[in-house]
């Protein structure tokens, strides 16, 4: 006889089994992936608030170099940016990656213009800066045509 005639009514077959034995497995995977990426997010959260923390705390010794130096308002006011940054500090260790990441989005969408600016700075900026700090290892224009004596003049008869 055939097994699915044998099977009663209510007993699941095997495919059902194997089914929800992938489905659990599945849950369990992406369960797993969502706990390490949320912990890659709030140990990269953590290093950046570190790294802004170092930069506050810069910035309170040089208004402490400046008050020292006669200039008080300067000094203030670097002291005063340095207490924001510090706050920033504090609120962005205090909010979950996935709520940072929610903030960013929305600003986006509220800010299109703004966000395509800033990008569109940032990426010049930081072009320019790996130009400018790019070796030179090869040789120059003026170096190369001085070998293969094709001096070229810069001026004059």
């Amino acid at each position: 006889m055939n097994d699915e005639l044998s099977k009663k009514p209510n007993e699941p077959s095997i495919t059902e089994d194997l089914g929800k034995a992938i489905k659990r497995e599945g849950r369990q995977i992406a369960g797993e992936a969502k706990t390490t990426a949320r912990k890659m997010a709030t140990s990269q959260r953590d290093a950046l608030a570190d790294y802004i923390a170092a930069l506050a705390a810069a910035a309170v010794r040089g208004a402490e170099d400046l008050e020292a130096s006669g200039y008080g308002r300067s000094a203030a006011t670097v002291a005063r940016a340095a207490d924001d940054v510090d706050g920033f500090v504090n609120r962005l260790q205090a909010r979950e990656p996935g709520d940072i990441w929610d903030d960013v989005e929305g600003f986006a969408r509220d800010h299109p213009a703004l966000l395509f600016g800033a990008s569109f700075a940032l990426a010049f900026g930081v072009t320019r800066f790996l130009k400018s700090s790019a070796s030179h290892d090869g040789p120059r224009y003026s170096e190369v045509t001085a070998v293969h004596g094709n001096k070229v003049s810069s001026g004059g008869a």
